[in-house]
């Protein structure tokens, strides 16, 4: 009933927020999701499930009472007809009966739900992603402190032992001293989630903070978020995060596309986190990776032959909900022929067939090699930011599941997918903004 109630007030918030603006719709719906692993761990009931749903349906539909501005309509075009093909090919394989109804839904909700985020992406103009990434900036100090929490009362205080929290209680793999600890999930639902959602807000954090003022209290905001989120990187003790997150730091200093640039806090924010892994031997899972038999056998665990083998056994798929998807565990019993592959392209092929995994091949292929963005356009470290983070993404999810369903993740990086593909259009001045006529509601970009 509780979760039910939450639910409703997602639904509304989410909507309520995204008439106000894009901005207040991407921040509320974020809220919601960083906060959606915690509470659906203490609330065990099946509409705890769909919270976040719940927020971005609100959100999404709030976008079509709006009207597009002819620079939105534009910014748009490009990516229209990817969101339209990759939601009509799940949408056609919900019509084989290869699982149980309820199994294809669920699986059919995790091939599409996101898609809309790829549209607010590349909808979304400066300001709307200043005010996002500060948004975002203050939960990188609400997730800092809640995994400072649980270090200092542990895990189970706000994690409770169920269904829902079984892979956190599995992942008890930290090396403290002479003892084991647990990952910190922070708010998400596991581990992995707070790794991963800290490292994707890098670029937005970084970009934002080069286009204030020095000395500005935004600007100090945003480096210090930054600082956050990397320190949150570390104690979710996700090594995979943590080279992105030397990748993305490398990108940014040695790019050459800077201007502005804070060195002095950027070096002291380096020194900051090197002496907080140094002490911390919780912040240290990364050094592992110095194992180099270990990282080719998880490797050959997800790449391998076995996707082939699947490709010429269901050429068609094994049905939405049949490959991979994660099935809410009061459903489980439902599914029919269960196949996964620890593989989100095999994932996506055991559930889409062929045509749906090249289907996203070439999307992503096209995402990657988009021109970049110009000197002129004050997000160019951003968005090349975004653009290597998403490649780097792409590029391992080869090793496990769950990058195309994510909560929030997947919101954020199909997010930046549609940022880095809208051509940059300056802003119209106010009074040629009130005298553009053709103004249309969201789907109708004529």
């Amino acid at each position: 009933m509780i979760s039910a109630i939450l639910c409703a007030v997602a639904l509304i918030a989410g909507f309520l927020a995204g008439r106000r603006s894009l901005a207040a719709g991407l921040i509320a719906t974020s809220i919601v999701g960083y906060f959606y692993g915690i509470v659906r761990a203490n609330l065990p009931e099946a509409a705890s499930h769909f919270i976040f749903d719940a927020a971005s349906i609100g959100f999404v539909l709030s976008l079509f009472t709006r009207v597009l501005s002819p620079a939105e309509r534009m910014k748009l075009r490009p990516v229209m007809p990817w969101i339209i093909a990759l939601f009509a090919w799940p949408t056609i394989m919900l019509l084989l009966p290869l699982q149980n109804i309820l199994i294809e839904l669920v699986g059919w909700r995790g091939q599409i739900f996101f898609l809309p985020y790829l549209a607010i992406g590349a909808m979304a103009d400066g300001r709307t992603v200043r005010r996002f990434a500060i948004g975002l900036g203050w939960l990188s100090f609400v997730e800092l402190g809640f995994a400072l929490a649980e270090i200092h009362w542990g895990v189970p205080r706000f994690y409770p032992r169920n269904a829902v929290t079984e892979l956190i209680y599995k992942s008890m793999d930290v090396s403290v001293g002479s003892k084991l600890a647990y990952r910190l999930p922070g708010t998400f639902v596991q581990a992995a989630a707070l790794g991963g959602q800290s490292a994707f807000v890098i670029p937005l954090l970084l970009g934002a903070m080069l286009q204030e003022r020095r000395g500005s209290r935004a600007r100090t905001l945003l480096l210090a978020a930054l600082g956050a989120s990397a320190v949150c990187v570390f104690l979710s003790a996700s090594r995979t995060d943590a080279v992105l997150l030397f990748v993305l730091g490398a990108a940014a200093t040695f790019s050459g596309r800077v201007r502005n640039f804070p060195w002095a806090g950027w070096v002291a924010l380096i020194a900051v986190v090197s002496v907080l892994i140094t002490i911390s031997p919780r912040m240290r899972r990364f050094v592992t990776l110095e194992n180099t038999q270990y990282v080719k056998t998880r490797i050959h665990g997800s790449i391998n032959d076995s996707i082939f083998k699947l490709a010429f056994e269901y050429p068609m798929g094994n049905g939405l909900g049949g490959g991979g998807t994660s099935i809410p565990y009061f459903l489980q019993p439902l599914l029919k022929n269960p196949v996964e592959i620890e593989n989100e392209y095999g994932r996506i092929m055991l559930e889409q067939g062929l045509p749906g995994l090249a289907l996203w091949i070439a999307f992503i292929v096209w995402t990657l090699t988009r021109a970049l963005a110009s000197e002129r356009d004050p997000w160019q470290l951003g968005k090349w930011l975004a653009r290597i983070e998403l490649g780097f993404m792409f590029v391992i999810a080869q090793t496990g599941l769950g990058l195309l369903t994510a909560i929030p993740g997947t919101a954020l990086l199909l997010f930046y997918a549609g940022w880095i593909s809208a051509p940059h259009v300056r802003a119209a001045s106010p009074v040629r903004r009130r005298s553009a006529s053709a103004a249309a509601p969201l789907g109708h970009t004529a």
